[in-house]
């Protein structure tokens, strides 16, 4: 992790500008094609939730607008940021998993299938805030969306970006996906959301690439 330097950030008047806002978050919904991705977890017995929450880290690991964060008042830039996701418990409650990503896919889809296993039965602990070093990961399977709202805190102003995706949707002969990305205005602008969102479709497009080095 490193802090930014203010004095020589290019962005330090776009993040002033923005973090003066009472409101300074954005948010971007895209329709991404899934079929290949969709095809290959199938065949290789991989959870579809579990992968995209892989993919979606890969891709937004990719991003370095999307690992920065605000702390204490200063901006900084993680190395690597991990998935916290929300899981539905055995009782039917809102239950949140934290992972931590690795880009072997084998490592990374075994560790968290653990967790997300031990989570759902686990005695529900209250929810509360972990860290700065995530993203805040969830799927809405019952419905296709146009547009998803999130919850914030505005003191002091939280800077995770919140990625959420949708059911998988019959679209012609194949699969699409709704995936929305909210961020900060002041940490991120509609090219690094554009930026997150070709890079997923392009993982999600070439599952070979996107899960490469998988053995399973």
């Amino acid at each position: 992790m490193k802090r930014i330097d203010m004095q020589s950030w290019d962005r330090r008047e776009q993040y002033r500008y923005f973090s003066g806002m009472q409101w300074p978050y954005w948010a971007l919904t895209c329709e991404l094609d899934v079929t290949p991705a969709r095809a290959f977890m199938k065949d290789r017995g991989i959870g579809s939730y579990l992968g995209m929450i892989y993919l979606v880290a890969k891709a937004a690991n990719q991003i370095p607008e999307l690992r920065l964060r605000i702390e204490g008042g200063e901006v900084y830039e993680h190395d690597l940021v991990h998935p916290s996701f929300t899981v539905q418990n055995t009782r039917g409650q809102l239950a949140f998993c934290k992972a931590r990503f690795s880009a072997d896919p084998d490592e990374f889809l075994a560790r968290t299938r653990e967790l997300m296993d031990r989570v759902k039965t686990a005695p529900e602990p209250p929810l509360q805030y972990t860290g700065q070093d995530e993203l805040y990961l969830s799927c809405l399977p019952w419905v296709h969306f146009t547009s998803v709202s999130h919850p914030m805190n505005m003191t002091p102003q939280d800077a995770i970006p919140r990625i959420t995706w949708g059911r998988f949707e019959p679209k012609g002969d194949g699969t699409v996906l709704a995936v929305n990305l909210h961020v900060h205005h002041g940490l991120a602008d509609g090219l690094h959301g554009s930026q997150f969102m070709l890079a997923l479709g392009a993982l999600c497009a070439e599952p070979e690439t996107g899960f490469a080095g998988l053995n399973a």
